[in-house]
């Protein structure tokens, strides 16, 4: 067969791609044989290319298209792929054709590829049927949810049904917090992750990122067996090792991202390697559409999170006060025994301001956050106004409670760098929780008096 006149019949970039076929699911050298001018101008190969080299030393490395080629080649299945490669910005439609001739055990497939600056929904939605019913099942699940924890469950019994693995997690990347959510579909279970983290010496966090890299620019990572596996010991030795001790065969990692930012992994081990091009066309749509789901999940928390976060100090704000407040007179803690409220004020803020600026000002705010932090550590902390700031510590011991009302007083005279004035009551009637609220409020405005009073204050 003339390869070069087959190939310059497609009107669109193409190219002829042989296949060497080694042992059952196996396979060696794939090369590009021929391309027509469209396929070369796209892909910028050189004048010189010489047809017959290796594939990769034009194009990179890539363990998907290598698949899909010895799917098509070999197995002699039409496939097709429409996909956004995060090593460019460009949306690619690909096309798998088998020939029907081969050399011994070299075989023969055509391969298309259109590439697009914009992303065209109706190609992406454009999956066999049973693809499209799995995925709807999940937006279903999607739409329904309310909880990130439980709705992700859901979702991972979904891709257990399909992959059939001993083992799948989604995990959720907080980039703002680094840290990582793992869920299963029994709940959150982080030992096999703690395992690999502590194997590799590395935050689960960190881990997630040398993942980025694993994938290497492709849209995901997939090896079926463990010959395959071999392109992680290539580029990533310390987790392939680390997999390797914990019985890992074969694995599928699919990032998770929103508007190229990677917010997660759907990570499945040991799966039903014959099912490779089903799982992967399921759960590259899939990712589309749990990617949303997380990312508004995140998006709610961070509004939720600024609505009751002062922005200066990282403390509890006054509308998450209100909020606490009238949560303790509706009678429903019962779990509640006694609470110590604390108040607290800076002194010398306005002296501060006036003069050396609301700059300072701001640093010494944010001095009197951190020493609270610092006396109050796990309690909740509010800052209430300008300058006055609220503790709450939920069944405190009455002893803890006047030992540390004595220590935020006694440690000002060591640190010097903020002044606070304070006021305490340990309640024990929640339902009067207002009255004593006004109590440790007196207290701290009599604390405030003698400060003013006082030599220091004038020289302040």
């Amino acid at each position: 067969m003339n390869f070069e006149e087959l190939v310059n019949t497609y009107a669109i970039p193409a190219c002829i791609v042989s296949v060497e076929k080694k042992g059952e699911d196996k396979y060696g050298e794939i090369r590009i044989i021929a391309a027509n001018p469209g396929y070369i101008k796209d892909n910028h190969l050189p004048e010189d290319v010489v047809f017959g080299d290796l594939y990769d030393k034009y194009a990179p490395n890539d363990k998907n298209f290598e698949f899909f080629a010895y799917s098509c080649a070999v197995k002699k299945e039409n496939l097709h792929a429409y996909v956004h490669p995060d090593r460019w910005d460009i949306w690619l439609d690909c096309n798998w054709i088998p020939l029907s001739m081969h050399d011994g055990d070299v075989y023969y497939m055509v391969y298309t590829m259109e590439m697009s600056d914009t992303m065209d929904a109706r190609k992406l939605t454009n999956r066999e049927a049973d693809v499209t019913s799995e995925v709807l099942q999940t937006c279903i699940k999607l739409h329904k949810g309310d909880n990130l924890e439980e709705t992700m469950r859901q979702v991972v019994i979904d891709i257990k049904e399909l992959c059939s693995p001993e083992f799948c997690r989604i995990l959720v990347r907080d980039n703002k917090t680094k840290k990582v959510m793992i869920l299963s579909d029994t709940g959150e279970d982080e030992t096999f992750e703690q395992n690999l983290s502590l194997t590799m010496k590395k935050s689960l966090y960190d881990v997630t990122e040398t993942w980025i890299k694993d994938i290497a620019g492709s849209n995901c990572l997939i090896a079926k067996n463990v010959d395959e596996m071999e392109i992680v010991k290539e580029r990533d030795p310390n987790w392939y090792k680390s997999i390797i001790e914990h019985n890992v065969r074969s694995l599928i990692l699919f990032p998770i991202e929103y508007g190229r930012e990677v917010i997660g992994f759907i990570w499945v081990a040991n799966f039903d390697a014959e099912k490779t091009a089903k799982i992967k066309d399921t759960l590259e749509l899939t990712s589309y559409f749990v990617a949303s789901f997380i990312y508004s999940n995140q998006l709610l928390s961070r509004l939720e999170e600024m609505s009751t976060t002062d922005m200066l100090t990282g403390l509890l704000n006054r509308s998450a006060m209100d909020r606490r407040i009238e949560e303790l007179l509706s009678g429903k803690n019962e779990s509640l025994m006694s609470l110590g409220i604390y108040f607290a004020d800076v002194n010398g803020l306005k002296a501060t301001n006036d003069a050396s600026g609301h700059e300072a000002g701001d640093r010494l705010l944010i001095a009197a956050g951190d020493l609270l932090k610092e006396t109050f550590d796990g309690y909740e902390i509010y800052r209430v106004g300008g300058d006055e700031f609220m503790v709450l510590c939920p069944n405190m011991e009455k002893k803890d409670f006047e030992e540390r009302l004595e220590y935020i007083r006694n440690i000002q005279k060591k640190r010097g760098d903020v002044i606070l004035a304070v006021g305490g009551k340990y309640a024990t009637n929640i339902s009067k929780v207002l009255d004593d609220m006004k109590q440790a409020d007196i207290e701290m405005y009599e604390n405030k008096k003698q400060y003013y009073g006082s030599d220091h204050s004038k020289k302040a």
